[in-house]
């Protein structure tokens, strides 16, 4: 079979893992390989040129999305022929409900459904299709719906690509729509969830009013009205519509042979059915006429936010191009943007340009938020088309233009290093009509822009009509829906399997040892100094190198280093200003940029390999001359002030603060944090000295490109002040969990959320030796690591009272042996469905029910293929294996862990089960809405403890 490589004049340049070959099957689907092999794994997808747009508002898209992992007439299910009978009778009950307003009559039907679910699931073989994919190798099974287009994705193992193929061609040829009813509950959930987020009511009402009458004007994921009124015979429409060869294409990235994969793929891939999509006629969308004004609600008091939005263009138009740079002249990597200097410089808070491509509209946009109190929005906006009409009359030099090609073609390169980001982007650019020859045009086309072309961009799309938007403080109301009064759908085969798992069984599997890392080989290590160790790796893809300064110190240990990493990225040294260092850093095509972690505060530089002299003299400088500058101080200031505000609202950042408070007391992360009040009297030599201080702590470095292990030590003596690193890390920093006699509610009362956020929390002992550690690894896995896993088939799967469900043991650094061990499970649920998701998790820690053999074995399959799918790509190789080096071991840990539970089994897990977890009390940390909680029936799982914000955040 032929196969087409994409090239272009720079086809001689690309190497081998960046070409794409293209194949049309014979039903007409279109096939993507990309042969990469730096890494064992393969990153497949089906993508289906169909979104919400084409059934808009009604979430018929996402709907059949999440319906697809339900199997079909041969995966999922013990005898189809006789489900079928009940299920063709409940999509007949479906559209009868769709087609009546009467509230009795559609309780009684809703009724029968329910009845009638219970006796389909008596055939159902739940989560078969995620069992199929983790047998054979995969990892990371996903889906996703978007206005355009929807996708089918994971990662697999690639002695499992003819599996792979089969099973997920087979999921394409005769999708049924089982458990429909408890996963319309879960829809239910996932929209619950989003109105909880702040802000996504008032982007749901401005992407309304910006697209209209676009298709793109309504939610991806449907009205309230649809999801109360679901027809499957609308969704088997979509079905047979859409997913027809023609309009489906497959991509393969990872460690494969293409001219040997092929026939595979044709042999599986061509069953689909032939077809083409109708051709939908495009909406077009009305210019704004002049200043259109419109309010929209946040409910985060003080704070003002704008939105200045323009018409955008579509992913493949001409002047895209030029638009990315005109974007980057108000944003980039390094600040140096119009707008950026207008937060640098706190003339407003802050201010962002947002330019977004779908394939038959785009979003352009500015985004504002004013100083607090004293800018007025008339004033703010003053100072953001001062900054746009510089770009329309060429106020930008040369330099700064040419600096910015260079950024947007580094962007490009590293956007494709990773076989998955890459495998993204070919998803990304195949559903929107192009070719890759296409996309990597665009980064030759880079070369041909003058600064004409985007003065000239700006000057179109920056045009007097545009839509003005401010924000009040409120709330818009909620589409809550009630929990349903419906029996829960528990089918009796969950551990059954189909007849055709016995078909799989009999196609040959090839044995490959999953690869490990080889701490020799893969990497080299050198001390620079006694206290300062270089890593390093080569880059086989591009000329852009990556150098990460590791010191040893986190905000845990300090927590003056948050507010120091975004201080440092508003000033300059002592003899260059924040503009001309950072436009230095520009013109060189390199990046500086600061982040603090738990443990660690990080230096990392990026840029061309050209240039890596001249870049570390500049980052040398400002390491040892960083200059302390008060007035950049309002901005640290205000951010700090927002972030109250906005962590007020927002029920996920409550919950895990309540959690930490719970789990760790006053050494909580939330608790140690510099309060508003010191941060108000923060000066900058004091967060320089806190860097200064960072700085000199035992550091590991971390270097990937072309340069020999003896020029890049030459070069960070030459130009950092490594010599300075003098005092050992304290890592691994430990904070004490506290313990609990009995069982305890923490409850924090937030009336307007839809869903509470649950975790529990379970004080355990020291997991002395690496068997028990490996044996709590298996234990996760079982009890709530993905969705063959306890906590996902009981409470989601089956009952639908949860849309998130995880568990894990949390383990210290193996170099901490006497320390103990805490299990968190987490769950977030609508709010009336609270004690019925407790219930059954709580029985589940109580009383946890043993599985055959069979599902122990799925654990450990799962296990074995993160090990394989997550070897790191070629920047993250060093950082994985210093962390394995500086948690005390000397070879990859994942050897020991897979020879450990090859020989464990189910007697290992609830051993593990009954020693660290089962008759200990369950400390439950609740973010919820008290009016759809029974407070009385919820003490049954504790004494409560109603909590405020002052006490778990200072």
């Amino acid at each position: 079979m032929a196969l087409t490589c994409y090239t272009n004049i720079l086809s001689a340049q690309i190497p081998e893992s960046l070409k794409v070959y293209e194949h049309t099957l014979s039903n007409g689907l279109t096939v993507w390989l990309n042969e990469d092999h730096t890494q064992p794994k393969v990153f497949g997808a089906v993508v289906v040129k169909a979104g919400s747009k084409d059934c808009p508002n009604t979430g018929i898209a996402h709907y059949f999305e999440h319906m697809m992992f339900k199997g079909t007439d041969k995966i999922g299910t013990t005898d189809y022929d006789a489900e079928k009978v009940v299920l063709d009778s409940i999509a007949a009950k479906y559209d009868e409900l769709a087609a009546t307003q009467d509230s009795k009559l559609r309780s009684s039907i809703q009724k029968e459904i329910n009845e009638m679910s219970v006796r389909a699931a008596e055939y159902v073989i739940p989560n078969e299709f995620d069992r199929l994919i983790s047998r054979y190798g995969g990892t990371k099974l996903n889906a996703g719906t978007s206005y355009d287009f929807t996708v089918y994705f994971n990662t697999f193992s690639p002695q499992y690509i003819t599996q792979w193929a089969e099973i997920n061609s087979e999921r394409l040829l005769n999708p049924v729509f089982r458990l429909f009813q408890s996963e319309l509950e879960t829809v239910y959930e996932e929209k619950n969830m989003y109105s909880d987020m702040i802000g996504s009511q008032a982007i749901e009402k401005l992407t309304e009013r910006y697209f209209y009458p676009h298709p793109y004007a309504y939610p991806i994921i449907g009205s309230t009205e649809s999801l109360k009124n679901p027809r499957l015979s609308e969704m088997q429409k979509f079905f047979e519509t859409y997913y027809v060869g023609s309009n489906m294409g497959l991509i393969l990235s990872g460690d494969f042979d293409a001219k040997t994969v092929l026939p595979i793929l044709e042999s599986a891939f061509s069953r689909i059915r032939k077809g083409e999509a109708p051709q939908r006629e495009i909406v077009e969308i009305p210019p704004f006429k002049g200043k259109e004004k419109m309010k929209i609600k946040v409910p985060i008091p003080f704070v003002k936010a704008m939105a200045l939005g323009f018409r955008g263009v579509p992913a493949n138009h001409k002047d895209k191009v030029a638009l990315n740079i005109a974007m980057a002249l108000l944003n980039n990597s390094n600040g140096t943007g119009y707008l950026d200097k207008l937060t640098v410089e706190h003339k407003v808070m802050a201010s962002m340009a947002v330019n977004e491509s779908m394939n038959e509209a785009g979003i352009l946009g500015i985004l504002v938020v004013p100083k607090l109190f004293v800018q007025s929005y008339s004033a703010a906006e003053k100072l953001v088309w001062k900054e746009i009409n510089r770009i329309k009359t060429g106020d930008f030099s040369e330099e700064t233009f040419q600096s910015l090609k260079l950024e947007q073609k580094r962007e490009y390169d590293s956007g494709l290093e990773d076989i998955s980001v890459r495998a993204q982007a070919m998803m990304r650019i195949f559903s929107q009509g192009k070719s890759w020859n296409d996309y990597l045009d665009e980064v030759a086309r880079i070369d041909d822009l003058s600064k004409e072309d985007v003065m000239d961009v700006a000057r179109k799309y920056f045009n007097e009509n545009y839509l003005y938007v401010t924000k009040k403080t409120g709330k818009y109301p909620k589409d809550n829906l009630p929990k349903p009064d419906y029996t829960p759908v528990v089918p009796r085969n969950k551990d059954a399997t189909s007849n055709y798992v016995k078909q799989l069984q009999e196609m040959p599997e090839k044995e490959l040892e999953p690869r490990l890392l080889d701490f020799e080989k893969d990497i080299k290590i050198r001390p620079v100094t006694s206290l300062a160790t270089l890593y390093a790796s080569p880059n086989p893809v591009n000329d852009i190198f990556s150098l990460h300064l590791v010191f040893g110190i986190g905000a845990l240990e300090r927590p003056i280093l948050n507010q120091t990493a975004g201080y440092l990225h508003f000033i300059g040294t002592d003899s260059l200003s924040f503009n001309d260092f950072r436009n230095r850093l520009q013109t060189l095509g390199s990046t500086l940029a600061f982040e603090v972690s738990d443990t660690d505060f990080d230096v990392k530089v990026s840029g061309f390999e050209a240039n890596l002299q001249e870049t570390l003299t500049l980052v040398g400088d400002f390491m040892r001359h960083a200059k302390a500058d008060n007035k950049k101080l309002g901005q640290i200031v205000d951010d700090a002030k927002v972030s109250n505000k906005a962590f007020a609202k927002s029920s996920e950042s409550l919950a895990k603060a309540l959690l930490e408070k719970v789990m760790y007391g006053e050494q909580s992360r939330f608790w140690t944090k510099l309060p508003l009040s010191r941060i108000k009297k923060l000066k900058g030599q004091e967060l320089v000295d806190a860097f200064n201080e960072a700085r000199k702590v035992e550091c590991s470095i971390h270097y990937c490109g072309s340069h020999s292990m003896d020029e890049v030590i030459s070069l960070l003596k030459e130009n950092l002040p490594v010599q300075e690193i003098n005092v050992p890390s304290a890592y691994p920093y430990y904070r004490e969990t506290l313990s609990y006699d009995e069982p305890v509610v923490y409850f924090f009362d937030m009336p307007d959320v839809s869903q509470s956020i649950v975790y529990g929390y379970i004080p355990g002992d020291a997991l002395k030796d690496e068997e028990t550690r490996h044996a709590a690894k298996l234990f996760t896995g079982y009890f709530g690591g993905d969705m063959s896993s306890l906590m996902f088939q009981e409470i989601r799967e089956f009952r639908s009272f949860a849309y998130r469900v995880n568990a894990r043991i949390n383990q210290p650094s193996a170099k901490l042996p006497d320390k103990p061990a805490t299990f968190v499970t987490m769950l977030s649920t609508q709010g009336d469905k609270t004690l019925d998701a407790m219930t059954v998790l709580d029985s589940l820690i109580k009383k946890m029910p043993e599985r055959p053999e069979a599902r122990v074995d799925a654990v450990k399959q799962s296990i074995l293929n993160s090990v394989n799918n997550e070897y790191p790509s070629f920047r993250q190789i060093s950082p994985k294996i210093y962390t394995a080096l500086r948690n005390g071991y000397n070879t990859d840990p994942n050897r020991e862990l897979l020879a450990d539970i090859e020989n464990m089994h189910m007697k290992d897990i609830s051993g593990f089960y009954e020693k660290h977890v089962a008759g200990r009390p369950v400390v439950y940390a609740i973010v919820g809405s008290s009016k759809h909680i029974d407070m009385k029936k919820l003490a049954s799982f504790g004494t409560i403890v109603k909590v405020k914000r002052k006490d778990i955040y200072k």
